[in-house]
């Protein structure tokens, strides 16, 4: 009998977890799907200083990272915001970094977009 009980609290312990579990997961997906990812040529620290302090000043944006290894740029927006891939790409032609290609919810760009 003491065993059924332990098995029987291991599984609601088990379940409680995945419930809790699971919306976050779902959360972070949906969350990645939204983020804008660039590439950029050469990249350095001052570049990233540069990158992050200019983004940093657009109120959509949640957060801002640079992965100088891959030359790239994630931008993460706030919650329940589409940024613009046309504003993203000028603001980077605006501090010298055009980027040779964008991958945003609204599609995959090599040139700078329409909207």
């Amino acid at each position: 009998m003491l065993s059924l009980v332990r098995n029987a609290s291991l599984l609601a312990a088990v379940m409680t977890f995945a419930a809790v579990a699971m919306p976050t997961s779902a959360f972070s997906a949906d969350r990645t799907k939204s983020n804008t990812v660039m590439t950029v040529g050469e990249m350095c620290g001052g570049c990233v200083k540069k990158i992050t302090k200019r983004f940093d000043e657009v109120d959509d944006v949640a957060k801002v990272q640079c992965d100088i290894e891959k030359q790239s740029v994630t931008l993460i927006p706030k919650t329940g915001v589409r940024l613009s891939p046309k504003g993203i790409w000028e603001i980077m032609e605006s501090i010298g970094k055009t980027p040779t290609k964008m991958v945003s919810p609204e599609g995959t760009f090599t040139s700078k977009p329409k909207s």
